[in-house]
């Protein structure tokens, strides 16, 4: 029995693996059995039978954007604990970098990102999935924020929130800038300016 379901699993990994390369190159319009069971070179049965509904087969894929961000997105973080040499801008720096998109696999993932916000817009049962997943990582984000304030290490002249958004702002900005005009902003500029930028947005 425990052969089976680890089958079914990696069946289901793959399958994923291809719409989120379909999604990637053609967009999540494209994205339906026929095409994907093109894209495998088979019927369309093993998308319909391990996803059930085209639906079921986006927020699963749309979840596979989060599964790599390193964030504890199912929960909601309210405190941290880090030693006294600890520096809050660093350890932001650090989670941001891990996320820039300067390499190709990291780009895929970010194109396929951008692409379910967008459909979210329209599809108000999985913008509120992704949203809840949002909400939960600005709260692991503030919690960090907030103890670089009280060490002293933030600045205090804006909210907890403020500075939160400017990180995502930042850094989304970064991202799609470099995925939209990649010859304005290589990939190779984009760790410098965001440590750079990032510091200076935080920085007391």
């Amino acid at each position: 029995m425990a052969r089976t379901a680890e089958t079914a699993e990696n069946r289901r990994t793959r399958l994923l693996v291809i719409a989120r390369g379909v999604i990637a190159e053609q967009g999540v319009a494209a994205c339906t059995f026929r095409t994907l069971a093109k894209a495998a070179g088979t019927s369309t049965r093993p998308f319909t039978h391990a996803f059930g509904t085209r639906d079921a087969l986006m927020l699963a894929v749309a979840l596979t954007t989060w599964d790599n961000k390193g964030l504890v997105v199912r929960t909601v973080i309210t405190e941290i604990d880090r030693p006294g040499y600890w520096n809050c801008i660093d350890e932001l720096t650090e989670m941001g970098e891990a996320w820039l998109p300067v390499s190709d696999e990291r780009a895929h993932g970010k194109r396929i990102y951008l692409e379910f916000v967008m459909y979210s817009l329209s599809h108000p049962e999985l913008g509120k999935t992704l949203l809840s997943f949002s909400d939960a990582a600005n709260a692991h984000i503030a919690v960090i924020v907030e103890e670089g304030q009280r060490r002293q290490q933030v600045r205090t002249d804006r909210t907890v929130q403020e500075l939160v958004m400017a990180f995502w702002s930042y850094f989304e900005g970064l991202a799609l800038s470099t995925l939209y005009e990649p010859e304005a902003l290589p990939r190779d500029m984009l760790v410098g300016l965001w440590r750079d930028g990032l510091r200076r947005l935080l920085q007391p």
